[in-house]
């Protein structure tokens, strides 16, 4: 009996290439989500810091509206980090569910190869008990398939 080969071989590589490349974007979105979410935390507190020196600071009408201009940037600086935060946040769970579905082809491609390689085996023990039972009652095997012996091949 000759050995076992899946016959999906080329495609189970390629479903885990595919797996391989969507768990590194997954973790690729996952390291972009923390850093996003780390910049929106800082420039939260900094505009919140700033915001509180300004309060605490009263002066010249020049300083106030130097303050205002500074405290505007920071704000926008707040929003856009927010935006990214959450775009990144999304590119996550993209990233996430498009990994799960890799995993789940791969998955089912590899239970298909292991019950085919149980089913090769069985046949291959079968066979064997076959060729035992044949040697223990005396009878031989044709040498070709669907010829028997002293019969000539065509």
């Amino acid at each position: 009996m000759k050995r076992y080969v899946f016959s999906l071989n080329r495609v189970l590589r390629v479903r885990a290439t595919q797996e391989t490349v969507a768990r590194q974007a997954l973790r690729s979105a996952a390291d972009h989500a923390a850093y996003a979410a780390d910049d929106y935390d800082m420039k939260t507190r900094n505009y919140e810091a700033n915001v509180a020196s300004a309060a605490s600071m009263r002066g010249t009408v020049l300083s106030m509206l130097a303050m205002r201009d500074i405290s505007a940037i920071k704000a926008r600086a707040v929003v856009e980090a927010g935006i990214e935060s959450g775009d990144a946040q999304t590119e996550l769970d993209s990233a996430s569910e498009r990994w799960a579905r890799a995993k789940q082809k791969l998955g089912a491609l590899e239970s298909l190869d292991e019950r085919q390689r149980v089913e090769h085996r069985q046949q291959q023990e079968r066979d064997e008990q076959a060729e035992a039972d044949d040697l223990v009652n005396g009878r031989t095997r044709p040498a070709v398939p669907g010829v028997h012996r002293g019969q000539v091949p065509r």
